[in-house]
């Protein structure tokens, strides 16, 4: 019998070739590497993404703050095109109609809501003064049909034992019975009075959520009017940074102010009155508002256009409400809105003199009212001094402005550097 033989071979892995073992060692290293240079790749290639589109988004953002840029000069020449078409000061002047109509209204508004609320208040103390009346009268009445009901009806024992004669008894119950007949219409009178106030209350309350969307309305008027007064002063500011408008709106309140001058000749020439008192108070006239001159006469100086100008006139600071009045009697000769001037009133007060008083809030005199010295023409306020700042006042003798000061009491007037000082 043979003896096994024994497997001398060598193991597998020391009978590779060695270019097969260094083979099967760089795989192995490219496998263990792989994912390492993976983990270090992707945020390479993430950040080379990021970058490429950071770059497409800036150009975006570029290209729309260029598209955005163009919009606002189109519509800037849009707007100077307008504005040169009509008018710098028709502009001005719509604006300024605008601010009026929106004014007006929430003055309505807020007045028809405290009428109301009056109104309601009034019917709620008479609705509870007529269910302290109805309390009492019921009361009264209660008591009398208790008082009816212990009597009873009139019978044998009432006639028998009763120290008064049937006839009396017979007397005090009809007297009785119609009591409670009277009290019944009194309280049923009260009754229907308590149904109809009732009703009025209901009725009122709601008119009263009427009146409520009236306030919301009223808010947005507030909002719409802060609106136009910042439409105005962005058109000021607009107007004063663009040179050819500017050289426009120049031309165009040098127009309005000799406009002015041939309106009032015109007028003269139609009416013609005399008052003396103009000339006799002559350093004694009051004031139009007791004020602070912040503009004295002939004095430089540039408007919210951006133009430099002599005042033909002055002035004067004052509270808003403060009412306006004439300085002296006259005639009103124009009362109304006036292109460079706002609203304005222009009062004849006889051998061709004249006051103009300007930037009213609210005008409360018309055109041929007679007025008297002191008399209200006005109120101010602060929309009316957009265009430029203070109530104007002018004095004119025929086409030529003159000092209000020499006329006008200056004890009731102080200017601004001496108030500061």
């Amino acid at each position: 019998m043979k003896p096994v033989s024994k497997n001398t071979s060598p193991p597998l892995s020391t009978r590779l070739i060695p270019s097969q073992s260094r083979s099967y060692g760089s795989l192995y290293t490219i496998v263990f590497l792989l994912p390492i240079l993976l983990v270090f790749a992707l945020p390479l290639a993430t950040l080379a993404n990021n970058t490429s589109a950071s770059k497409d988004i800036s150009s975006y953002r570029i290209n729309i703050r260029r598209l955005q840029h163009g919009i606002v000069q189109q519509k800037n020449k849009i707007s100077a095109t307008r504005i040169q078409e009509r008018g710098i000061l028709e502009e001005i002047e719509g604006l300024d109609n605008k601010l009026s109509i929106q004014r007006e209204k929430l003055v309505k508004l807020s007045a028809k809501m405290r009428q109301q609320q009056a109104l309601i208040d009034r019917e709620k103390k008479a609705l509870g003064k007529i269910r302290i009346e109805k309390h009492f009268v019921e009361s009264h009445l209660q008591k009398r049909i208790t008082a009816y009901y212990t009597m009873g009806d009139i019978g044998l024992l009432n006639v028998t034992f009763s120290a008064k004669s049937l006839p009396e008894l017979l007397s005090f119950h009809d007297s009785f019975n119609s009591l409670i007949k009277y009290d019944q219409g009194v309280i049923q009178v009260y009754r229907e009075t308590i149904e109809e106030l009732e009703q009025a209350r209901k009725a009122l309350t709601l008119e009263k959520s009427i009146l409520e969307d009236f306030i919301i309305q009223e808010t947005q008027e507030t909002a719409a009017l802060k609106e136009t007064k910042a439409d105005k002063r962005s058109l000021l500011t607009y107007i004063r940074t663009q040179t050819r408008l500017h050289k426009q709106a120049i031309e165009e309140m040098q127009h309005a102010s000799e406009k002015l001058a041939d309106s009032i000749v015109a007028i003269k020439n139609k009416t013609e009155i005399y008052e003396e008192g103009f000339f006799t108070n002559k350093g004694s006239l009051p004031p139009p508002v007791d004020g602070i001159i912040i503009t004295l006469f002939q004095q430089e100086k540039t408007n919210k256009l951006g133009i430099l100008r002599k005042s033909s006139g002055i002035e004067l600071k004052a509270a808003d409400g403060t009412k306006i009045i004439a300085v002296s009697g006259g005639s009103v000769i124009y009362a109304g809105y006036l292109r460079g001037y706002g609203n304005t009133v222009i009062i004849h007060h006889g051998r061709q003199y004249y006051t103009v008083t300007s930037r009213i809030e609210k005008i409360l005199v018309k055109q041929g009212d007679t007025v008297k010295m002191s008399d209200k023409i006005g109120i101010v306020g602060a929309t009316a001094t957009l265009f430029d700042e203070g109530l104007y006042f002018e004095i004119r003798h025929g086409r030529q402005s003159i000092d209000p000061l020499l006329w006008l009491n200056p004890n009731r007037l102080s200017v601004l550097h001496e108030n500061h000082s």
